[in-house]
């Protein structure tokens, strides 16, 4: 974290007392930042006009198009009540609670360097699991031509992520991109069917009211189809047939049995193919052979120049697949880049024929310098570009089911308001023990004293604090006068 804290607000950050909620409380408080978008709730106790036992929640903001990570590796928008979320390791966590409320102020759209598409935004006191560059000790210009810092890659892997709220990050910072961090063995979905699931994902389709599934090839590509062929051999017992169409080779095999299992596991129709929780569970290694057939079907190997390593490229109409491709890819230490290709529009024979819009992942097995960077379950991607929005509208944030109140944006670790946090957290310390009179007398700044002092752009975090303790002892005295 920031030296911009004390170590009191570090401490109150880090391990938080009094989270929580209160069942029946006597009094209840909830306020919210109209210009940072942070919420805070109060729950008091009250006995013999004191206030007994208090707890606080509070959380950071997300605009409603954004969106989290679920448990199956697939994004899912804020605003469609996701369940399960990923933390920052790569866990499952259930939500809560999810809250709304009307926010009109700036956003900012945090751009990687790598993989523009897990572009994210959030309120500017959200804090982002970061490795600052200027902190770290070992840091040197590298050219006149660019504006990073060079950092000492011994040194780096050394320094653990520490959250930074957002409007505190700067272009080469490094986001920690998060992969998937549990596994279970599933004897049933052998290789042999992985790869079979693979072709489907790349080049499948049903036909004949779903009783076959039918593989589409140039027939030139004879050794993809009697790999293919064979696959099915294994996992059917049956032999496929071919039938050749000018320049297409369609191979195909009657099975009602391995048509649901392949919608199952991998979905139907081109742009809703989508991989199960239970493929997006199994063993990365595993998993590794999904992906070698899905490139056999979809894939290329390119070279911009001579001398240039081997990019290797796959495109998708579905965008959860390319999500998902993208997870299993990071879990076998390889960070695919994702971008978004509009269709274009051409005219055929006099008519207008719009392109579907695709999705492009690409990477690099072999390269002598990277800007990403990995380290154990996770990498580091530095940032490309910061830029402001103007935001009216809803937003959004959540309580997990996690210690660490953390979870996954795009793929990226956040959490909630480091000062929002330390201030209700040190509040619920004060005002334990004493009368509602005394509590009242409570302002921001003794809050913030209380912590050693705070940044003047945060003392709006002390003020919420007091104004939710406020507002939960006005709800206790309305409830008494009633």
């Amino acid at each position: 974290m920031e030296d911009m804290y004390t170590e009191k607000v570090k401490e109150h950050f880090f391990h938080p007392r009094n989270v929580g909620e209160i069942k029946n409380p006597d009094g209840f408080g909830k306020v919210g930042n109209p210009v940072c978008g942070d919420v805070m709730a109060i729950y008091i106790k009250v006995k013999d006009n004191k206030i007994v036992d208090i707890k606080f929640k509070t959380f950071g903001c997300v605009p409603h198009n954004e969106v989290v990570v679920l448990k199956d590796g697939s994004w899912k928008k804020v605003s469609e009540q996701p369940k399960d979320l990923i933390n920052k390791f790569g866990n499952k966590v259930n939500i809560k609670k999810r809250y709304s409320r009307k926010y009109n102020g700036k956003l900012l759209k945090i751009i990687p360097f790598v993989s523009p598409y897990n572009s994210f935004m959030v309120t500017p006191n959200h804090p982002i699991l970061t490795i600052k560059r200027k902190f770290m000790e070992k840091t040197r210009r590298s050219s006149l031509k660019c504006d990073w810092l060079r950092t000492n890659e011994k040194e780096l892997f050394s320094t653990n992520p520490y959250f930074v709220d957002a409007y505190k990050l700067s272009e080469g910072d490094y986001l920690v991109f998060t992969t998937l961090n549990f596994s279970e063995e599933n004897p049933a979905l052998s290789n042999d069917y992985l790869k079979l699931l693979g072709y489907y994902l790349s080049e499948g389709y049903f036909s004949a009211k779903g009783s076959i599934v039918a593989f589409a090839f140039n027939k030139n590509e004879k050794e993809s189809i009697n790999d293919l062929k064979n696959l099915i051999l294994k996992v059917t017992g049956k032999n496929a047939k071919i039938r050749i169409r000018r320049n297409v080779a369609e191979v195909y095999v009657c099975s009602r049995k391995l048509v649901r299992s392949l919608k199952k596991h991998g979905g139907s129709l081109a742009r809703n193919k989508r991989m199960s929780e239970e493929i997006m569970k199994l063993p990365s290694k595993k998993q590794w052979n999904i992906f070698l057939t899905y490139f056999e079907g979809d894939g290329n190997v390119y070279k911009r120049r001579v001398k240039d390593s081997e990019t290797y490229r796959v495109d998708t109409v579905s965008e959860t697949l390319a999500i998902q491709m993208q997870q299993i890819l990071a879990r076998n230490k390889i960070f695919t880049s994702i971008s978004k290709i509009k269709g274009r529009v051409h005219e055929l024979e006099g008519r207008i024929i719009r392109g579907v819009d695709h999705y492009h992942l690409s990477f690099k097995m072999n390269k002598n310098k990277s800007f990403v960077k990995t380290k154990d379950k996770y990498f580091l991607i530095p940032i490309k570009k910061i830029e402001e929005i103007q935001y009216k509208g809803t937003v959004y944030n959540f309580e997990v089911a996690s210690e660490d109140h953390s979870y996954l944006v795009k793929g990226f670790a956040v959490h909630n308001c480091t000062a929002a946090i330390a201030t209700s957290s040190i509040l619920t310390e004060m005002v334990k023990g004493k009368t509602l009179d005394e509590a009242l007398k409570i302002t921001r700044d003794d809050v913030a004293n209380e912590l050693g002092g705070l940044p003047a752009i945060k003392m709006h975090c002390s003020n919420l604090a007091a104004d939710a303790l406020h507002e939960a002892i006005k709800d206790y005295k309305n409830k008494q006068k009633k």
